[in-house]
């Protein structure tokens, strides 16, 4: 399962289909994580912004219940 993980720097923004992401603050550098096994990383990591929408929020909660092995019930509304 992917989600599409979307950044902004300055003007311009990005919009990548990933399966994972990770932060390195030693390096100030974001690595996006691709379903074929490759990697994208974006440095100046500091200088962006960060856009996931419910595709992201729905991976992380199938990414859960796989780990748990328990069902995963989302809050939304109030």
């Amino acid at each position: 399962m992917h989600y599409y993980f979307q950044y902004k720097r300055y003007f311009f923004k990005n919009k990548i289909k990933a399966i994972g992401h990770k932060f390195h603050p030693e390096y100030n550098r974001m690595d996006v994580f691709h379903e074929d096994g490759s990697i994208t990383s974006i440095p100046k990591w500091d200088q962006c912004h960060l856009y996931l929408g419910t595709d992201w929020v729905l991976h992380t909660k199938k990414q859960m219940e796989k780990e748990s092995g328990q069902q995963i019930t989302l809050n939304v509304g109030n």
